[in-house]
This record gives C-alpha cells, sequence and structure tokens, in this order.
C-alpha cells in the first residue's frame, strides 16, 4: 500500500457495510496507483466482488480491477506490459474501466489477448473494449446504460472463464448493483496452460494524469476461493 495515495479510513456512517473502508487518492497530475494480490499458481477462472464510490465532483476515467495471467513459472509475466502484444503464452490480462470522455465514462471490459488487432504501426495493441469495431473476435454485449453515477456506493462484480487451449471457448462477465452490464463470450485469452489466472488487482490507474486532486473509495472486496 502507497500510504501517499491509499488510506484506511475509519468512519460507519460513509462505510458500505462494518466501519472501515479504502480512500485512494488521486493527485493532481498522477494516478491512485494499485494494490495486488496473487493467487500462484493459478486457476481457470475467476470472480472479484467490491463496491467502489465515487465522490460528487469526480472527473473523468479510471481503471477499476484487473485480472491478470501470468506464466505458472512466472507470477511477474503479464506485468509491465502495457502496448505489447501477447503471443497466447506469456500473458493476458482482464480489465474493467470506465472510458474516457465521462465522469466517470461508461464501464468497459479493457483486454490484452493473443490474436487482438495492433494498430497502425503493427507492433503496438492497447486494451480492446470488444465494441464490434474489430473484427479479430466476436463483440461484448453491453446494457444500454453502463455508467456508474457519482455519490453512491455501487457493487462490482467481476467473472472470467479461461479458455480451453486451442479453443475460443472463454468467456468474462461484469455485473453492477446485481444486474448484468457486459457479456463478452468466445474469447482466446491463451494458446497453452501454461496461463493461468493468477493475480487479482484494484487498479487505480490511467493513461494521463487527472486535472484535479480527487479521491475514489472502496470496500468489501471478496475473492472466493476457485471451485
Amino acid at each position: 500500500m502507497d500510504p501517499a495515495r491509499q488510506r484506511i479510513v475509519t468512519d460507519p456512517k460513509q462505510a458500505q457495510s462494518g466501519s472501515r473502508y479504502l480512500a485512494v487518492t488521486y493527485p493532481a497530475g498522477r494516478d491512485g496507483g494499485w494494490l495486488t494480490h496473487f493467487l500462484m499458481p493459478g486457476g481457470d477462472a475467476l470472480y472479484v466482488s467490491y463496491y467502489v464510490r465515487f465522490p460528487e465532483n469526480w472527473q473523468g476515467p479510471t481503471k477499476l480491477v484487473a485480472l491478470y495471467g501470468s506464466r505458472t513459472d512466472d507470477q511477474w509475466s503479464a506485468f509491465g506490459k502495457s502496448g505489447e502484444c501477447p503471443n497466447g503464452t506469456d500473458f493476458f490480462s482482464a480489465m474493467l474501466i470506465t472510458e474516457p470522455g465521462g465522469n466517470p465514462g461508461p464501464t468497459r471490459f479493457y483486454t490484452y489477448y493473443p490474436g487482438m488487432a495492433r494498430e497502425p504501426d503493427g507492433v503496438t495493441c492497447w486494451g480492446r473494449y470488444g465494441d464490434g469495431r474489430n473484427t479479430d473476435i466476436a463483440a461484448a454485449r453491453y446494457a444500454p446504460s453502463i455508467t456508474l453515477s457519482r455519490g453512491s456506493w455501487h457493487h462490482i462484480e467481476f467473472w472470467v472463464q479461461l479458455n480451453t487451449p486451442g479453443r475460443a471457448d472463454g468467456n468474462q462477465t461484469f455485473w453492477v448493483d446485481g444486474e448484468q452490464w457486459g457479456s463478452w463470450p468466445g474469447i482466446a485469452f491463451r494458446n497453452s496452460a501454461i496461463l493461468r489466472l493468477n493475480a487479482v488487482q484494484l487498479t487505480f490507474s490511467l493513461g494521463t494524469g487527472v486535472a484535479q486532486t480527487q479521491e475514489m473509495y472502496v470496500d468489501n472486496l471478496s475473492v472466493p476461493p476457485a471451485p
């Protein structure tokens, strides 16, 4: 935990449940950092549940939560890969973000997977929303309204099921306040079983820093063991 950007607050009136919650500070020009929990060697399915609250003065996008797929012999193989293109045996990542263009913007998948479309330079890959603009994979299915409101706690649930190597039968789904907001079936996250879901990250990063110093709040995180 970075004490300059992340702190535990004790206040039963503001917590979603109990008496404590996590307050994340985004300093002007920066982001809120991240908190990572490893689950080595990992599994083929992973579910995470938590609550998030944006204050009334929140501005801009942010990443929310990431499920990383590293090699079972290297827990770090999925980290530090922004802009890189997975080859099916090195890494993948499945994230939820709020995209630019709102305060916050619409909630989307943000996924790195082998075979994903490259940028015009032919070597760079940025995470995909599954919005149908790329023909390399089936489109994600989003609810008509997928924007989180400010000033209230929202329950976020995120589930990823990996594909069988050699098949495009992976899936990811997220729910907000008990309603399914997004589903993205037919994904090949990996080409080999050397990759598994083995890290959960509360990620408060974004490509550029925020315009103003602001906070976001997190409570009641749960990562049940795989069945």
